[in-house]
């Protein structure tokens, strides 16, 4: 049996810098739900929020760098109160997209979220989480009545003329296809016509509040360079994104809580080299897409 003790883990290297994360509101989020990786919840303040002098302070020193995305999360990252400041600022660098549970947004958030993006030249994305298109799968993982507060969310983005992406853990291991079809459906109901971009599946991590809940990684779940040899490297996020956070920059967005994911102070003087040494990383290789990132070669 490999063990962490007796291997070498294979590395990766940073390619191109094309994504830039922001945790806007550290572990904090008004929802605790119960396979979060980074275990975010109301009470969990171990992490600072960023403000945007530190966020103008993060990006300054790489703005020579063509960034094709901006992503905004946390925890829950509209619990920032210098949210919206933060969102025209990142939209005068790049496309954004707000990861967020979505049931912070009502419709005037929403009408004034769409003057804010017509103001600028780059798009401003969301990306909703919504573990399962039933009411009671989701409310199983992400609390009774969050469902409805979700749907809400996204029906007033796409009344403001919004295309929402839900983005879901496959909690219960279903069959993709069925799962896409069933978001599908839910999402066509709206006054939107929805397609295979505007769903994104993605394997558990088992870390956080999923490792309390359910299970952990086995000692034998780690990333092997036999097993690197059959998935495409190009597509892990460690080789285009960096993270940033009150405490530095790290290579992926669920690998906060470990410090071997730090690669750096500044996002210009962080490594571009990363061992795949964490069991999270095991989750890229078997799952053999981009985790994080959103879909758009779909």
């Amino acid at each position: 049996m490999l063990t962490q003790l007796n291997f070498q883990a294979p590395s990766t290297e940073l390619k191109k810098l094309s994504n830039i994360w922001l945790l806007l509101s550290g572990f904090t989020c008004n929802l605790k739900c119960r396979h979060c990786y980074l275990s975010c919840s109301q009470t969990n303040k171990t992490r600072g929020f960023l403000n945007l002098d530190k966020i103008k302070t993060a990006l300054d020193g790489i703005k020579n760098t063509p960034i094709e995305e901006i992503y905004l999360y946390g925890g829950e990252p509209f619990l920032n109160r210098d949210i919206n400041n933060i969102i025209r600022h990142c939209l005068k660098i790049t496309n954004v997209t707000m990861v967020t549970n979505g049931t912070l947004i009502n419709d005037k958030k929403a009408r004034f979220l769409r003057q804010i993006e017509q103001d600028h030249d780059y798009e401003l994305i969301f990306r909703i989480s919504l573990d399962h298109y039933t009411e009671a799968k989701n409310d199983e993982i992400r609390g009774k009545g969050s469902f409805k507060k979700i749907m809400s969310g996204i029906e007033n983005l796409v009344n403001y003329g919004f295309n929402p992406i839900i983005s879901a853990v496959n909690i219960w291991d279903e069959d993709e296809a069925s799962l896409k079809e069933g978001f599908l459906t839910l999402l066509s109901k709206l006054d939107f016509q929805p397609t295979d971009i505007n769903v994104k599946i993605i394997p558990v991590i088992k870390a956080g509040e999923y490792e309390k809940n359910y299970s952990s990684y086995e000692e034998d779940d780690i990333v092997t360079k036999e097993g690197v040899k059959n998935c495409n490297t190009d597509l892990f996020d460690c080789t285009n994104s960096r993270v940033v956070t009150d405490t530095g920059i790290y290579v992926c967005p669920a690998l906060l809580n470990d410090p071997r994911g730090k690669v750096g102070n500044t996002l210009s003087e962080s490594s571009k080299k990363f061992y795949l040494e964490p069991n999270i990383c095991y989750s890229c290789q078997t799952g053999n897409r981009n985790m994080f990132t959103n879909n758009w070669n779909i």
